[in-house]
């Protein structure tokens, strides 16, 4: 009786901790270098990796969203916009420094919009940064038109191609991105303060936090990742165009659910969401190495965010079951 509760125990902890979600990521490894000689490839690892670094640092940016029991559907326009900013002040003689720093400043507008009509107007989150998403994707059409811009420095494009000591540097700049996110939210007073405001917004409200604050600059974040994100993607394809965040809308938002992140807020980590990053890159990469067509994989990825919500509703279950067993 003791050996069966202490194995139920087990399991409990096992699922309910995410530790699973390592294992679910072994396992894929495993199958992939089975199914493709090509997988274990030095150049398919770079691959890899250099695959997974934008989606790595969207979702580590919009985890506080998240957290706080909301959500930032403007991340794909967001990133469009500041991509395509990026492309015209590299085009207009803009210095890769200055570029760069004006489009970060892009995105910390935008998030700073989100962040003013969550916590201040109290428009819910899913509406209001649905609305921004628009304006921010109709504003990059205005920018770009039909036009694409290209040409750009070596020195941006190396951003994207270049090493350092064999390792890619698109890798080392997300893997900076979300150490910076993961001491923000996992290491320090703020991160405990975006906790409790996603726990019990009123709660929180009432116990001395700076709500208003709080949402404000977790919103700021995502509106930074997004920017960061569009630079790099922008980087990585040597050219800027309207609608090139579009496809990272919803799989930042997966990546961040598969590794954990509830949708109801107050639990979840940032290293959970490099987690469901690293997974959703793996299958996109396992689905090219087999051939699957791209529309087919759109529709697996929608199938994953839907199973990664299920399992979030169905965990909740179980950790009440358990609470209300003691």
């Amino acid at each position: 009786m003791i050996m069966k509760n202490q194995k139920k125990d087990f399991f409990g902890i096992f699922f309910e901790s995410g530790l699973y979600r390592i294992g679910i990521l072994a396992v894929m490894c495993l199958v992939l270098a089975l199914v493709s000689d090509n997988f274990f490839k030095v150049s398919n690892f770079m691959n890899i990796l250099r695959q997974s670094s934008v989606l790595l640092v969207l979702a580590a940016c919009a985890t506080g969203c998240i957290l706080t029991h909301g959500i930032d559907n403007s991340i794909g326009g967001v990133m469009s916009l500041c991509g395509c900013a990026c492309g015209w002040f590299l085009n207009n003689d803009f210095s890769v420094p200055a570029a760069i720093i004006l489009t970060i400043l892009v995105g910390i507008l935008f998030g700073a919009i989100n962040g003013f009509l969550v916590g201040v107007v109290r428009i819910p989150p899913f509406v209001s940064t649905y609305g921004v998403s628009y304006i921010a994707n109709g504003l990059a059409l205005i920018l770009m038109g039909s036009d694409i811009f290209s040409g750009f420095p070596k020195s941006f494009r190396s951003l994207a191609s270049g090493n350092i000591f064999g390792f890619p540097v698109i890798m080392i700049i997300a893997l900076g991105v979300t150490l910076l996110m993961y001491l923000c939210f996992q290491r320090s007073n703020f991160g405990k303060q975006v906790y409790c405001v996603g726990a019990n917004y009123t709660t929180a409200k009432y116990s001395g936090i700076n709500t208003l604050l709080t949402l404000f600059i977790v919103y700021i974040l995502s509106g930074c990742g997004a920017a960061i994100g569009g630079i790099l993607q922008v980087a990585r394809q040597s050219a800027a165009q309207a609608g090139m965040g579009d496809t990272f809308q919803m799989t930042a938002i997966a990546a961040i659910v598969i590794g954990g992140t509830s949708m109801s807020g107050g639990e979840g980590s940032v290293f959970g969401a490099i987690i469901g990053a690293l997974i959703l890159t793996l299958i996109v990469n396992a689905m090219n190495l087999l051939g699957v067509p791209a529309l087919a994989q759109s529709i697996v990825t929608g199938a994953i965010i839907v199973l990664a919500v299920l399992l979030d509703v169905q965990l909740k279950r179980i950790q009440a079951a358990r609470s209300a067993a003691v």
